[in-house]
């Protein structure tokens, strides 16, 4: 089993996995370089076992804790919080909350029901990002993304609500208070800062996975 265990603080982002399909192995494992508090539901528990990396909290309902116990052995110490909920991804977010975090990645399924709302729920608690299908999306709630790009990388803007404007630096066609109901997509067109800015209307941006993720 391999360790991701150092001296780490609570201002790491927690690695919440909720789908471990959601991305890659070789790029979860970047996401563990910074040794993050694994925290896995038992919707994935399963597979993560598989890849030998030390989990510290499993999210599981009553009925599954007798079954999940001998295969959780192994990792002890193990913290195992037992939540009677439907969703324990949104589980999942109550107990990072209790235990002090305020950044999370979260490895799950975009298209789960409650995925993206829960995220949104807690966009002033969290800063946090979500991974799936090899993507990253980040929730903009106050309507502004800004960070560095290189030439010809795409980024997909999905509205959230009616009546939102978008004005763009950076890109190949920028937008001037143009307003979308419906996702779209920007290209770069140049190395160097690009941005995505709303009438202080929230929305998702989504770009593809590169090797180094903190680009």
């Amino acid at each position: 089993m391999s360790s991701h265990h150092i001296v780490r603080d609570e201002q790491e982002p927690a690695l919440l996995i909720d789908d471990a399909s959601a991305l890659r192995f070789e790029f979860v494992e970047l996401l563990l370089e910074w040794s993050p508090k694994v925290v896995v539901t038992s919707n994935a528990v399963r597979a993560v076992l598989k890849w030998g990396v030390k989990i510290d909290t499993v999210i599981a309902r009553p009925n599954e804790v007798e079954e999940l116990r001998p295969s959780l052995k192994a990792q002890s110490p193990l913290q195992l919080l037992v939540f009677d909920s439907a969703d324990l991804l949104i589980s999942a977010f109550i107990a990072l909350k209790d235990l002090g975090h305020n950044a999370v990645n979260v490895l799950a399924n975009a298209f789960n029901s409650s995925c993206l709302d829960t995220i949104r729920l807690y966009a002033d608690t969290f800063d946090s990002v979500l991974y799936y299908n090899d993507q990253k999306w980040v929730y903009s709630s106050r309507g502004v993304f800004q960070k560095w790009l290189n030439i010809g990388d795409v980024v997909a803007v999905h509205p959230v609500v009616e009546g939102t404007f978008f004005k763009t630096e950076g890109f190949y066609q920028n937008l001037e208070n143009e307003m979308y109901l419906e996702p779209f997509e920007l290209t770069c067109a140049t190395n160097g800062k690009a941005r995505v800015e709303s009438n202080q209307r929230p929305f998702w941006l989504i770009e593809s996975i590169k090797t180094d993720l903190y680009l």
